[in-house]
């Protein structure tokens, strides 16, 4: 059943929406948050890490951190601007932390999708369903 609703939803988006489709490969992601309230202001920001790999190739993996604002809890207006310089401490201090672990601490816009478009680029195989 899961194939038909599958087949519909490609056949929406490509000919009801005039999207290109193209299926991806499936992976895996294990997905953590850990969330930072500044008792200071009340902002609170979160701190996402995920493992993703693909499913046909355990070896392909991305492993993404990500830094969010989420939300204040205060009763006290603040300066809008705090909330950026609370983010760039908890990054710096994050950068730090994975760098001394050994894990890469360079900020950038690779994706789970850019993972994914990637992977069958060097191995046209894993498109296949």
């Amino acid at each position: 059943m899961a194939s038909v609703e599958a087949d519909r939803f490609e056949t929406f988006l490509g000919e009801d929406l005039g999207l290109q489709v193209r299926a991806m490969p499936p992976f895996q992601r294990v997905h953590h948050d850990v969330q930072c309230k500044s008792m200071r202001t009340g902002h609170v920001h979160g701190i996402f890490l995920d493992r993703c790999a693909l499913l046909a190739a355990p070896e392909v993996v991305l492993s993404p951190c990500e830094l969010e604002y989420l939300r204040s809890r205060s009763i006290h207006d603040h300066d809008q601007d705090e909330v950026l310089i609370e983010m760039k401490r908890i990054d710096s201090w994050l950068c730090e932390y994975l760098g001394s672990h050994g894990w890469a601490a360079e900020h950038t816009f690779y994706s789970k999708r850019s993972l994914l478009r990637d992977a069958i680029a060097l191995r046209p195989d894993l498109a296949t369903p």
